[in-house]
C-alpha cells in the first residue's frame, strides 16, 4: 500500500484564456505547453512552504508531468527537497493530440531550465506521445494510467507526491473528469488529494 498526494499544477495562461475565450484557446499555435500565471506560481511557493514546514510530510518521492506547467509548479514546490523527482511523460494531460498546450518542449531544454528534476525516463528529445492528426482516445489514455500504476508499483516508496493535471488525476483516482465546460467542479490549483494505491 502506497500513499499518493495528488497535485493539480498551478493556474496557468491557458486556464485564464479559457474564461474569455473558451475551449478554442486549446487548439491555438501560440500556446504550446503553457506557463504557469502570476497566480499559479504565487499557489504553488505556498503550498511549498506549507509542505516545507511539515518537511515534506514524509514524501518519499515526487513524480512530475514532464509539461511546462507541471514543472514548474513541482520546482516551487519542491525546490528544497532533497530526494528523487522524477518526470514522466506518461504523467501529461488528456488529450495527447490536436490540443497545442498539452505538447511538451525538448527534453534537452528542459534539462537546462529545471536541474533539480531528473528526465532520464523521457525516451525522446521530442514529444512523440502528442498526435497533431487526431485527438487521443479514453482507452488511449487508460493505457498511459495503467503504465502509470505499473510505474508506482515498481518503485520502493511509500509516499510519493505526483504533480499533474485536472483530466489525468480525475480519470486515476475518481474514473471521472471533470470539465467546467460540462458544468462540473473542476480539480483544485496546488491542492494535495490523498490517494491510497494499492
Amino acid at each position: 500500500m502506497k500513499t499518493l498526494y495528488l497535485i493539480r499544477h498551478g493556474v496557468a495562461q491557458h486556464n485564464v484564456l479559457f474564461e474569455s475565450f473558451g475551449k478554442r484557446v486549446f487548439f491555438d499555435e501560440r500556446y504550446y505547453d503553457t506557463h504557469l500565471t502570476c497566480e499559479g506560481h504565487g499557489q504553488s511557493f505556498k503550498l511549498g512552504e506549507e509542505l516545507g514546514k511539515r518537511d515534506y510530510n514524509d514524501i518519499d518521492l515526487v513524480l512530475t508531468s514532464s509539461l511546462t506547467r507541471t514543472l514548474e509548479t513541482t520546482h516551487n514546490i519542491f525546490k528544497d527537497f532533497k530526494k528523487p523527482i522524477i518526470a514522466l511523460d506518461i504523467l501529461k494531460e488528456y488529450p495527447q493530440g490536436l490540443q497545442t498546450i498539452n505538447k511538451r518542449g525538448l527534453k534537452t531544454e528542459l534539462e537546462v531550465l529545471f536541474p533539480i528534476i531528473d528526465f532520464s525516463h523521457l525516451k525522446s528529445e521530442r514529444d512523440f506521445m502528442w498526435n497533431p492528426a487526431r485527438v487521443e482516445t479514453m482507452d488511449e489514455l487508460n493505457s498511459r494510467i495503467n503504465g502509470f500504476k505499473k510505474f508506482i508499483s515498481g518503485r520502493d516508496e511509500k509516499k510519493i507526491a505526483v504533480v499533474g493535471h485536472s483530466s489525468f488525476i480525475g480519470q486515476f483516482k475518481d474514473n471521472h473528469i471533470g470539465l467546467l465546460e460540462n458544468g462540473d467542479k473542476e480539480l483544485l490549483h496546488c491542492h494535495p488529494y490523498e490517494y491510497i494505491f494499492h
